[in-house]
């Protein structure tokens, strides 16, 4: 017994140091991994600072337009819930003759009615999964499975064409624009940007070219006649309301003018007035924005440097002052394309009736049509995060003391 005894503790000791053993294998296995995981995650950080270092306007125009996307994002769920708890069910009916279908207001079908409705538009189910749904959709990075022409089958589930997408706005359920009830918003939007895009972007390039000289007329005369003439007629339109402004122009060019008041078939004599109405928004800032830029490098230590050498004041000009305020203003021409596009065309677009995006926001919150309102907020807001993007790679490729990687 004592033989069998002693020959089995040494069994035991034996298993014992092996499962300590196993145990330390396993906490080192553990501390490999945690220490792999740290060592990683260390030299993602040093790397991502190195390129904070190396790239600095780079990485901060690109933390910038991140910020704006996260803002963007926070702004549409907030838009989103306030337009769902603003829009009445009897928005999703109101191209349906309740009488002609012989449905009674609250009753079982009705309220069935109402249900399948939400569910071909995309408005059904609880307001948060709504919500993460619309993000998803309007991030193109991620493939949605979208259904064209859906339609309720008999058991109350929505069927149709199915297609893969990378990007969806949702559809149109509101009648004030004229456009199909559950057309998709992003198409209705490729056939308004082009026309929007012509008439802002040809009244930008009109303002820059008329407002540039007259900015620079003015700063060469500051303080003298020209400059309060013209800087002083600058604020003071820009101090009328544009809806004044536009108002008048309207009326001017129908009854003193002659011209047409709609925008689609009509002549370049009519067409001539929505332009010069989107000009009048624009060029007075413009002038007053050239006019603050050329006399600040008018009164720069540089220009007096130069001047005090010799060279003559025509040279200093356009070498030195003209150059540098023309990268300022050049930064700019991106968002002021934008707002154009965007903001201060919608009130031309409305008298003009021109077929453009003005029309879907303004109609859009008649009709408290969700999904077009927050398209058009999606869109331009996009826009403007790009162009702002664009106007400093714009300042970094022109401007010789600014670069990418100082």
């Amino acid at each position: 017994m004592e033989n069998n005894s002693k020959n089995a503790i040494p069994g035991d000791l034996e298993s014992l140091m092996d499962s300590v053993s196993l145990d330390d294998e396993v906490k080192s296995s553990k501390k490999s991994i945690f220490e792999t995981i740290s060592y990683n995650f260390s030299k993602f950080n040093s790397s991502r600072i190195e390129f904070l270092q190396k790239t600095p306007l780079l990485s901060y125009s690109i933390k910038r337009i991140l910020y704006a996307f996260v803002t963007l994002y926070l702004a549409v769920i907030v838009m989103y819930a306030l337009l769902r708890f603003v829009t009445p069910d009897t928005v999703y009916i109101s191209d349906l003759d309740l009488g002609k279908l012989g449905i009674k207001v609250g009753s079982d079908e009705y309220y069935t009615l109402i249900d399948n409705r939400k569910k071909i538009y995309g408005a059904y189910g609880p307001l948060i999964s709504q919500i993460f749904i619309y993000l998803r959709n309007i991030t193109p990075f991620i493939p949605k499975e979208i259904i064209l022409n859906p339609v309720i089958d008999s058991a109350g589930n929505v069927t149709g064409d199915p297609t893969t997408m990378w990007f969806y706005l949702g559809v149109i359920f509101g009648k004030a624009t004229g456009l199909q009830q559950g057309s998709l918003v992003q198409d209705a939007f490729k056939e308004a940007i082009p026309v929007s895009f012509k008439l802002g972007g040809l009244a930008v390039l009109l303002s820059y070219l008329l407002g540039v000289p007259l900015g620079i007329l003015a700063a060469k005369n500051k303080e003298k006649w020209k400059d309060s003439a013209i800087n002083g007629t600058s604020l003071i339109i820009s101090a009328i309301p544009a809806l004044v402004i536009i108002k008048l122009l309207y009326e001017m060019s129908i009854y003193y003018f002659g011209a047409g008041a709609r925008w689609e078939d009509s002549t370049v004599f009519t067409k001539m007035f929505p332009l010069i109405g989107v000009m009048l928004l624009i060029m007075p800032m413009i002038i007053v924005n050239t006019r603050r830029f050329v006399i600040d490098e008018m009164t720069s230590d540089y220009t007096k440097f130069a001047m005090s050498k010799g060279l003559s004041s025509r040279y200093v000009f356009y070498v030195h002052i003209f150059r540098n305020a023309g990268i300022r203003m050049i930064k700019t021409v991106p968002e002021i394309f934008i707002v154009t596009l965007f903001g201060s065309s919608i009130l031309v677009e409305q008298h003009w009736v021109v077929p453009g995006m003005s029309k879907f926001i303004l109609y859009g919150i008649a009709d408290r049509d969700t999904f077009l309102i927050l398209g058009y907020i999606f869109v331009s807001a996009s826009a403007g995060v790009f162009s702002s993007l664009i106007g400093d790679l714009l300042l970094a490729v022109l401007d010789p003391r600014i670069k990418l990687t100082k």
